[in-house]
């Protein structure tokens, strides 16, 4: 999850599903609008996908142009970093992780979250659904399977044992890949650690019979996809910066009222979406996204939570994860989010 692994398809040969980022894929570019200064280029880290739906649908819908930008959507594969096209000035904002902007900002790279894309962390332990695993402390003596020490899978175990109050040396923690269905199923492993909008979905389509344990929304001190840019950028173009954050938003709640403008958004891009079955897999991945996109409050307005930034950060730090010290107001400003009252006067 990474954003770069929240999201892996169950089957990794299709590479099918999104983890903001780390399949290899075509660079795939979309543009909409002429060449001028209200010209941006949003970064999408990973190939096409529904959970990008807010971006295909602010611009399919015209709010992005409504919002006063013309947009150009640009898709990258794992052979580019994460944020090197936002670096070299190719793109002006990428749908990213926190957890991955937080260590980026430690390397000393001018990075900063303007908005929120995902209102909740998407991290959850699954486990067959005859295991004697209830609670997260169950997992004490157990063995958890993940990608790799590194990365999101390996931030959402630690959080979940934090959470729990167990250590690392608690549990048997095994790099098994992108292959937490299988090893799973064949009880290589006694849990996994996934997301709910694409591990779980994934793998009640293939027929497993799951449960998930969630990690506390109000205690996980992580931060998912987010609207990421640089200072640079933000500063000299605050009005884009404030329409990127404004349309995808309320693309968002638009979704979340009718979800077949997602799909219809979507298909263009993810030309996989041409029979029953890759769509059945695109709507199931779809109402596992909406909650992350609008949160509790059921209405997403874009505003980030800065106390979880920070309790992130501490925790990134705590892991050995973080190269130099980072100030937390320095990665993570709401000053470009619209409020709603906001939007209606300028309407």
């Amino acid at each position: 999850m990474k954003l770069s692994t929240i999201v892996r398809a169950a089957v990794v040969g299709a590479c099918a599903s999104l983890a903001l980022g780390a399949c290899a894929a075509p660079d795939q570019t979309g543009q909409s609008g002429s060449a001028d200064k209200s010209d941006v280029t949003i970064g999408l880290t990973y190939i096409p996908n529904i959970q990008f739906a807010p971006v295909y649908v602010a611009d399919a819908q015209g709010t992005y142009n409504d919002a006063g930008i013309s947009t150009t959507i640009r898709h990258h594969g794992s052979h580019e970093g994460f944020f090197t096209a936002l670096l070299a000035g190719e793109e002006d904002v990428v749908i990213a992780s926190g957890d991955e902007a937080a260590v980026a900002a430690s390397q000393g790279l001018d990075i900063v979250s303007i908005g929120q894309y995902y209102a909740s962390y998407p991290g959850t332990v699954i486990v067959p659904a005859d295991s004697a695993i209830n609670t997260l402390a169950d997992l004490a003596g157990k063995t958890v399977g993940i990608p790799g020490e590194h990365g999101a899978n390996y931030y959402a175990t630690r959080a979940a044992l934090q959470e729990a109050g167990l250590a690392e040396s608690d549990v048997t923690i095994s790099p098994i890949g992108y292959t937490q269905q299988a090893a799973l199923a064949s009880g290589q492993v006694d849990a996994v650690v996934g997301f709910t909008n694409n591990d779980s979905v994934q793998m009640r389509l293939a027929g497993l019979d799951i449960r998930e344990i969630s990690l506390d929304p109000s205690s996980t001190p992580l931060v998912s996809a987010s609207i990421i840019t640089t200072h640079k950028w933000a500063q000299e173009h605050p009005e884009q910066a404030r329409a990127v954050v404004s349309a995808t938003t309320q693309a968002m709640n638009a979704i979340a009222a009718d979800p077949q403008i997602a799909i219809d958004a979507t298909k263009p891009w993810d030309t996989s979406l041409t029979d029953e079955a890759t769509l059945a897999s695109a709507r199931a991945v779809l109402t596992a996204t909406v909650p992350l996109w609008i949160g509790e409050s059921g209405h997403a307005t874009g505003t980030q939570d800065e106390a979880t930034w920070a309790r992130m950060i501490s925790f990134l730090e705590s892991l050995g994860e973080l190269q130099g010290r980072v100030d937390p107001s320095s990665v993570v400003t709401n000053d470009y989010v619209v409020t709603d009252a906001e939007a209606s006067s300028r309407s």
